[in-house]
């Protein structure tokens, strides 16, 4: 089963997406949203592996 933290943005998508400075995949903007500061650009799933709280 994947990893339900780890969807990237469909293809199909309406919704708009941002690219990851880490990881350099897209995600929905929902993964950016968490609150850590200077890191604006950097996903919700490569926070955690870098060991933010979040």
């Amino acid at each position: 089963m994947p990893d339900p933290t780890h969807l990237y943005a469909p293809k199909t998508s309406t919704e708009p997406t941002k690219i990851c400075e880490k990881c350099r995949n897209p995600y929905t903007l929902d993964h950016f949203q968490h609150g850590v500061e200077g890191q604006d650009c950097v996903c919700r799933r490569c926070l955690q592996v870098m060991g933010y709280k979040v």
